[in-house]
């Protein structure tokens, strides 16, 4: 019986438009590569192709994988289309990922081993304390060096990092998920905050933002209703909204996954802060703020606009500790495996 050919490995062409489908290429890659690697290790297989035959497969397995994962992150691609779909970040870690697999099952048992602690922390940051296959590498790496790895341990040890990389990039898709609804919504109240805009433009009289104290008429740009007032206001909730969102993202942690989440909670803030500004202006002359319906001059009522816009954090606030909670999930699985019984 003849020794099988190796896998067609040939370029995959661009990114497609969703990461699952990235993950499918690469792991019917990876696995025609094992099928092939395995069945020539395989003594029941009746092929007689001998260990050369094996570290062939697994060579040419890294040495695509390394190509594929090189081309793609070395092309320029659309910024806004590869960045939305995690398209081309999946193809280029997935990629990786499966070499570093290959590698650690062609390179000697001692290479191996000598991986074993960035591994074993690898494994840490990623799979759960009561994950089995993190139990095992735990308990491999504490007889370590009394017991040396073998073929066995080492495939444990693969399987316990490909597990690792494939929840690494999980936590990868929810940040870029997350960080997706945050630019939707952006856009969203960018949207409804430009509406209202034109329609404070060609109706004025009937979306004013003026108050009628005893004496007089006060409006944000003078005594009578203006086509600018409320785009006036909401620039002035805008900046608000910059300044006490830049404050917030003190408590923000910064991420080093190639998905932009800070900046997206900072855009949320902007349009949210524009419309909080004239919404709450529109509550008080409707005399919801008791005490507080009537105001005397523009100026207290860009100072009230100001307040509104800088008040968006009391809701966008709420968005912050979940991104925090996003962040937190990456590599936030350390700690020791004693509940797990290691």
């Amino acid at each position: 019986m003849t020794a099988p050919e190796l896998p067609d490995q040939l370029p995959l062409g661009l990114p497609t438009n969703r990461t699952w489908r990235e993950q499918a290429l690469t792991t019917a890659a990876q696995l025609r590569t094992l099928s092939a690697w395995v069945a020539l290790r395989d003594p029941a297989s009746g092929i007689d192709a001998g260990a050369d035959a094996g570290k062939a497969v697994l060579d040419g397995a890294i040495t695509w994988h390394l190509n594929e994962a090189t081309r793609v992150a070395a092309r320029k691609s659309p910024a806004i289309q590869t960045s939305y779909n995690g398209a081309v970040v999946e193809r280029v870690l997935s990629h990786l990922d499966a070499a570093q697999v290959a590698l650690l099952l062609r390179a000697p048992v001692g290479f191996v081993q000598s991986q074993l602690p960035n591994i074993q922390a690898h494994v840490r940051l990623h799979l759960p304390r009561t994950d089995p296959q993190r139990v095992a590498i735990e308990k491999a790496a504490k007889a370590v060096p009394a017991t040396p790895l073998d073929d066995d341990a080492r495939l444990m040890v693969v399987s316990a990092f490909r597990a690792a990389c494939v929840e690494s990039r999980e936590e990868f898709s929810r940040v870029r998920s997350f960080r997706n609804v945050l630019i939707m919504s952006a856009l969203v109240l960018t949207v409804l905050a430009a509406a209202l805009a034109v329609a404070g433009w060609f109706r004025p009289d009937e979306l004013q933002l003026c108050f009628e104290p005893t004496e007089g008429r006060a409006c944000p740009t003078g005594d009578d209703p203006r086509r600018g007032d409320v785009l006036f206001i909401e620039a002035f909730g805008l900046i608000a909204a910059a300044v006490s969102g830049a404050a917030s993202l003190r408590h923000v942690r910064g991420t080093s996954t190639p998905y932009g989440l800070p900046l997206a909670l900072a855009i949320l803030k902007l349009p949210a802060g524009a419309l909080t500004a004239v919404l709450g202006l529109q509550l008080m002359r409707g005399g919801f703020v008791p005490g507080l319906s009537d105001l005397d001059t523009s100026a207290q009522i860009v100072a009230w606009a100001i307040t509104f816009g800088a008040a968006q954090q009391l809701f966008t606030g709420l968005v912050d500790r979940q991104a925090q909670t996003v962040l937190n999930d990456i590599g936030g699985k350390t700690g020791s495996t004693t509940d797990a019984g290691v």
